[in-house]
């Protein structure tokens, strides 16, 4: 599975890509993971199966959708402030059914 996250700057969200490929790793779970900030993800076209927006942006959601053309949610803010890289992978799976 291929997740994309996207914030405000592409910062924030690092973290998030840290603990998530931790989680990854110990599970041996086939997942590829990024961050990218809001005003690259024209680039992103083509590239992931999912896309997860931190909740500073949860009023792109529509937008992003539109552009990438794949599931987009808003991250939970409690999960995005305590880097829970299982719950986000969980999030992701449910959202790709």
């Amino acid at each position: 599975m291929k997740i994309l996250l996207c914030c405000n700057a592409g910062m924030s969200s690092s973290i998030l890509v840290k603990k998530i490929r931790d989680v990854a790793a110990k599970t041996g779970e086939d997942i590829v993971v990024d961050a990218v900030a809001n005003a690259a993800i024209k680039n992103e076209v083509g590239k992931w199966d999912v896309c997860l927006v931190g909740p500073q942006l949860i009023y792109a959601v529509d937008s992003i959708h539109k552009q990438l053309n794949i599931p987009v949610a808003s991250i939970e803010p409690r999960l995005y402030a305590m880097a829970d890289g299982a719950a986000v992978i969980e999030m992701a799976k449910k959202m790709l059914g």
